[in-house]
């Protein structure tokens, strides 16, 4: 009884009375940040074919790097349209490709190019990669991409017809669209490409992607009576400069349709292209904006550690098909360590989209990093995983985040690895070390010597900031290090973790993550148009920002958490702005001051419901700082 006591006196105490709770449990996963450049710790159940890579790429068209899954209702057979690329999008034509399953995706056929360019037709003999099928009244309805052989120029989506998946294939004689006299969406976007026909019950929906590179990308929604149209003026549906939640750089295609709704996978085309997001809406009102939803932010998809899979997910993202037996199956893109694309399979039951434990972190051309949004005062952690490469488990971090830049293969901004203490892992031994506001480096303690690639990680808190170190019980390192901070994972350039458990002990506190400057100008959509970068600037927070000029520009953060809190410095050159919070306006700020003022929290949010939220600031006079954004976690 007496201990019973002293426990709740006392509360959770690290190395006492602790409550361990375990944080690599699937009903954790909204525990941890997810964020489309810097990382994803992914829960999700996908199971890999055995007879993958179904498709390499070849010297000729090296990156098939999307594809389109489609299973025959007539005759049953997997038939998997590729679209093949040259090295890096240019250097020729890009065709299609297909491929043909008749045992249900356990050996495929190639069947050779089903569409390649003509020059008496309107790609001038360019390019018609990418494509999705719909069978119907008979017939096989195909929307595919064309373009001429400088695609940035000219093209859009095209239809073709079929009396069999395999073709051969009959193309319209004009296109759908046109980049050349498609009207401005958003006032930016013009070019479409990446679409999926969908059949409704009086009409056809086309979804399709649009962009404004290397900044914007965006999904759009047109309709007709018959597949080959003429189709309504494309509008807009989801965009990351919308007034609702939506992470940018996120590129869709293909999406499937299943139990009455359309879902549309979108893959960030950051650097490292792991983080994915599942949005859907109900098929006969995919036109509206307002209906369309997140049913699955990040732990979608997750990269194996094989020579197929090297670059994770590559290309826009995974075509999906749910089976009669409620199976989600699924082709997807990728690239080997020679950059040559992989077309492979997967597959899922469709109601279990997690496993029950473990994620996998992982880093591929850049390093990816992921935050415990629950903070703990004094915590004692302990991690079993699976690595390779060089990992760290970061003990106390207060580095904001965000990423280099705010455009396509942007990499975690370098302040995200700043401000943190960490256990440093490698095949050759251990490092614990402290990184300091500029990024210098400390070691604190160092072992050399091999590591087993499976590794119990156990740190103990004393009193103060005392720390004991082991590794799979064996005391490595003691000493002092600082207390505050989040708890997390990094893994470095073409590294890994497979996390089994991730336990923490210690008292709760709220969690914060601050948001850079840069994921502001990310979601607007415009990089650094009408922006001035501001470096080594002491009146910005973190000693950097933006100044953006021009009535009616915005910064926008996309965040998940509790409670925001808006900083930002004032001066007399600065003049007003109005905050938007969720679609609706919640402020107007006077950033005006006599004198040039540090950084101050300007505005805060009342208690949320922890999940997405939109901060929208709008510029009403000329000029506007952009700073950062303080986010309280669960």
């Amino acid at each position: 009884m007496v201990r019973i006591i002293v426990c709740i006196l006392v509360g959770m105490v690290a190395g006492g009375c602790s409550r361990w709770e375990d944080y690599a449990k699937a009903n954790r996963v909204d525990d941890w940040l997810r964020h489309p450049v810097c990382g994803d710790p992914s829960f999700d159940s996908f199971q890999r074919g055995a007879g993958n890579p179904i498709h390499r790429g070849t010297g000729g068209f090296a990156w098939p790097v999307n594809c389109f899954l489609f299973i025959d209702p007539v005759g049953g057979g997997w038939y998997a349209y590729i679209g093949e690329y040259k090295k890096n999008y240019g250097g020729g034509k890009s065709r299609c490709l297909l491929y043909r399953s008749t045992d249900g995706g356990r050996q495929w056929e190639n069947l050779g190019p089903v569409l390649s360019g003509d020059a008496a037709m309107f790609d001038k003999g360019g390019h018609v990669p990418d494509a999705s099928v719909v069978y119907d009244g008979g017939r096989y309805h195909m929307i595919y991409d064309w373009g001429e052989s400088d695609f940035n120029r000219e093209g859009g989506i095209a239809y073709a017809w079929a009396d069999r998946p395999e073709g051969p294939w009959h193309r319209a004689s004009e296109p759908i669209t046109r980049r050349t006299t498609t009207r401005a969406m958003g006032g930016k976007f013009t070019r479409t490409y990446a679409a999926t026909l969908v059949r409704r019950s009086r009409d056809w929906l086309i979804l399709g992607m649009t962009d404004a590179p290397p900044n914007a990308w965006a999904m759009f929604a047109m309709t007709a009576e018959s597949p080959e149209g003429p189709y309504s003026d494309p509008v807009i549906v989801r965009q990351s400069d919308g007034p609702y939640y939506q992470p940018p750089l996120m590129e869709f295609f293909p999406a499937f349709v299943y139990g009455g709704y359309v879902y549309a996978p979108a893959t960030s085309v950051a650097a490292d292209r792991n983080f994915n997001v599942i949005f859907r809406a109900p098929i006969e009102r995919a036109t509206e904006a307002t209906v369309w939803e997140i049913v699955r932010h990040g732990s979608a998809w997750h990269a194996e550690d094989t020579e197929n899979e090297r670059y994770g997910i590559w290309g826009q993202t995974f075509s999906g098909q749910v089976l009669a037996d409620g199976t989600l199956v699924a082709l997807f893109p990728s690239r080997n360590s020679a950059g040559v694309g992989t077309i492979n399979l997967a597959k899922r039951p469709w109601n279990e989209p997690l496993r029950e434990s473990g994620f996998v972190l992982s880093g591929h051309e850049e390093p990816a990093m992921t935050l415990l949004r629950r903070g703990y005062n004094d915590a004692s952690v302990e991690v079993a995983m699976r690595f390779k490469g060089r990992v760290r488990v970061m003990l106390a971090d207060r580095g904001p985040i965000g990423p280099s830049r705010a455009s396509s293969g942007s990499s975690p901004h370098p302040l995200s690895m700043t401000r943190c203490t960490a256990l440093e892992l490698s095949a050759g031994g251990w490092r614990m070390i402290r990184i300091g506001d500029r990024a210098e480096l400390e070691v604190l303690g160092e072992g050399s010597g091999p590591l087993p690639d499976r590794i119990r990680v156990r740190v103990d808190r004393g009193p103060g900031r005392d720390l004991r170190v082991a590794l799979d019980g064996r005391e490595v390192w003691s000493g002092r290090v600082e207390a505050s901070g989040a708890l997390g994972l990094w893994v470095d350039r073409w590294s890994r973790v497979q996390v089994d458990r991730f336990a923490v002990a210690g008292d709760r506190t709220i969690g914060v993550v601050d948001y850079l400057y840069t994921e502001a100008l990310a979601a607007a959509g415009r990089g650094t148009e009408r922006c001035e970068m501001r470096k080594n600037d002491p009146t910005f927070r973190y000693g950097v920002g933006a100044v953006i000029r021009g009535a009616g520009s915005v910064a926008k953060w996309n965040v998940w958490g509790t409670r925001l809190r808006l900083w930002s410095p004032t001066s007399s050159a600065y003049g007003r702005a109005e905050v938007q919070l969720d679609g609706k306006t919640v402020a107007t700020l006077d950033l005006r001051s006599v004198s040039t003022v540090t950084s101050k929290p300007m505005w805060q949010s009342e208690r949320l419901k922890d999940g997405p939220h939109a901060l929208v600031v709008r510029l009403i006079g000329n000029v506007m700082p952009v700073d950062s954004v303080e986010v309280e976690g669960p």
